[in-house]
């Protein structure tokens, strides 16, 4: 049947139907705008396949899913998929830590019996873990319209990140090696980095190959420094170590904090620093509390 011939007969069919409903009058006006019930979906079997969860999981899993209920007409395999995706990342948190990217689950049903608004079903699972990848390769692209040289070459940022070429990928080295090139910026003044990253995978090689794009932004410099409730001398070593106009460098603070922890007051930390960053001047003022709080009073 050709395809217009399909279109004709379903105009047709709105036509019939049109006709009905005027011929019919109030009565099945009104019958045509009563909600439609629509059947429940049970499944009765679960069939898993190509899941690495450990057993006991696996069958938690099951068992979750037969005790839910979906609407007949409603998207609920998609759904299901999307519980199944949950319980494998929940399942397998280190998945990815060992090479094993582009997580994926399909799902299939059949019917096995119906009743009075209940579809019993049995659903198929196919979960695929993919092959284990290793590590093609990082590259270092820098955005800034800025003039001159970046910061750092690229040959410097890749040694910040324990992850080798043709090594099985791991996401917690990858991360480390990422946070590690930004604290590098930032004891540089360049507290306003971003990256953004993307990863493609190699099925056929079984590899990853990752981009880091950098915006360097701005070098900001120290601006107006207060400090409450810190002995005098402290302080002034403190502010020695912070001169305005110099530019920022978190680990200043750090090292204050843990060289002269012993005469800081109980739970000062580096944490606890206010840091205010003002983009027009490219500049941070930082606020230092060392007051401590007032103990509370003991009742009998």
């Amino acid at each position: 049947m050709k395809p217009w011939r399909l279109l004709l007969l379903a105009n047709r069919a709105i036509v019939v139907s049109l006709g009905v409903i005027f011929a019919g009058g109030t009565f099945a006006m009104a019958q045509a705008q009563s909600p439609v019930e629509h059947s429940k979906v049970i499944i009765d079997v679960v069939e898993l396949e190509g899941t690495r969860l450990p057993k006991a999981s696996q069958e938690e899993l099951v068992t979750s899913l037969k005790q839910r209920e979906w609407e007949e007409g409603s998207d609920w395999v998609a759904d299901l998929e999307r519980i199944v995706i949950r319980a494998e990342e929940e399942g397998w948190p280190d998945r990815e830590n060992q090479g094993y990217l582009g997580l994926s689950v399909s799902a299939w049903w059949k019917p096995l019996r119906r009743e009075p608004g209940l579809l019993h079903v049995c659903v198929t699972v196919h979960v695929d873990e993919g092959h284990q990848k290793r590590l093609e390769k990082i590259e270092f692209r820098w955005v800034d319209d800025h003039l001159g040289p970046p910061v750092f070459e690229a040959n410097d940022l890749r040694k910040l990140i324990p992850l080798k070429d043709g090594e099985i990928y791991s996401r917690d080295k990858y991360h480390a090696g990422v946070d590690a090139v930004a604290t590098a910026y930032a004891e540089r003044g360049f507290v306003g980095l971003t990256t953004y990253e993307t990863l493609a995978l190699d099925d056929d090689n079984h590899t990853v190959a990752l981009v880091i794009e950098i915006t360097e932004g701005a070098r900001y410099r120290w601006g107006n420094i207060q400090v409450s409730g810190l002995d005098p001398k402290i302080e002034t070593i403190l502010r020695a170590r912070l001169p305005k106009d110099r530019p920022v460098n978190p680990k200043l603070i750090r090292d204050f904090y843990q060289e002269y922890k012993s005469s800081l007051p109980l739970g000062a930390f580096p944490e606890t620093v206010e840091w205010k960053h003002n983009p027009q001047r490219a500049t941070v003022d930082l606020t230092f509390d060392f007051s401590t709080p007032p103990a509370e009073a003991v009742h009998d």
